[in-house]
């Protein structure tokens, strides 16, 4: 009688999608069942799984296994995870990261303790985004920038934007900031405008894109209101005060009860 094999295959062990680790406590895309090992891993590994994630949850998971969208949204695309916390990853879009955001721009620190070239693009793209809203909300255009005429010259606008920032009240530039950094911050949107890279200035960017780029679905928040404090009021005279308030003590741990009291999504 032939001996009968009682060997069963070994299941693989579930590790992080991300830093593959073992052993630890994982937890589950919101959108699909893709695991994770802590929030920092998820948002790191967003512009690799975002693709992967709307087509598992359109019916294509693995093993065949289809997921449920969350309510109210769509099967055709996700939104990255929440990462407004003191961790906040960016996706490595920013090479210094991005610790408590909120908190940062309520002390008017948000462009301080960056490297330099982490600081040069967040005004690059704090005005971009500016120069799409007021287009949107307001009808107006910058008539120094593309939004005015595709072949203008976008630097004058910009420049315009930088002036403002350094005038602005508090210290919103950090303390190392001069005509020399300025130029450097000039010459980075505009040698990205040769050959169309993320941060030039002849490229128009909404909001959609600024979330994609950084992988945090409250980065479009925190560029309006980095311009709200140069210009001293967002889009359409909007106050964003009250918000960025109510942001930086949920990073604090506090406040998130109120959430609700305000109309978050003008500001994202």
């Amino acid at each position: 009688m032939p001996e009968t094999n009682t060997n069963t295959a070994r299941t693989p062990e579930a590790c992080c999608a991300k830093c593959k680790k073992t052993g630890v406590r994982l937890t589950p895309c919101e959108r699909c069942d893709v695991v994770y090992c802590s929030r920092s891993c998820q948002t790191l590994d967003w512009k690799t799984h975002k693709k992967r994630c709307a087509r598992n949850r359109g019916g294509d998971g693995p093993g065949g296994a289809t997921t449920t969208p969350p309510t109210g949204s769509s099967s055709s695309s996700a939104a990255p995870p929440d990462s407004t916390n003191s961790t906040a990853a960016t996706g490595g879009a920013l090479e210094g990261g991005n610790p408590l955001p909120f908190t940062r721009l309520e002390k008017g620190t948000y462009l301080h303790d960056r490297p330099e070239k982490d600081t040069y693009k967040l005004l690059i793209d704090a005005y971009r985004l500016r120069l799409d809203d007021v287009a949107k909300f307001e009808g107006a255009v910058e008539p120094d920038s593309v939004y005015a005429s595709a072949t203008n010259d976008p630097l004058p606008g910009f420049r315009r934007f930088l002036d403002k920032a350094r005038a602005a009240t508090g210290g919103l530039l950090p303390p190392w900031w001069s005509a020399d950094k300025q130029r450097e911050c000039e010459d980075l949107g505009m040698s990205s405008a040769a050959s169309n890279g993320w941060t030039s200035l002849r490229k128009k960017i909404q909001k959609g894109d600024v979330t994609d780029h950084y992988g945090d679905a409250k980065f479009p928040m925190q560029l309006r209101m980095l311009a709200e404090a140069v210009y001293g009021r967002g889009p359409g005279g909007q106050d964003g005060s009250a918000m960025r308030r109510m942001m930086a003590m949920q990073e604090a741990g506090a406040g998130a009860r109120h959430m609700s009291l305000l109309d978050v999504s003008r500001y994202m």
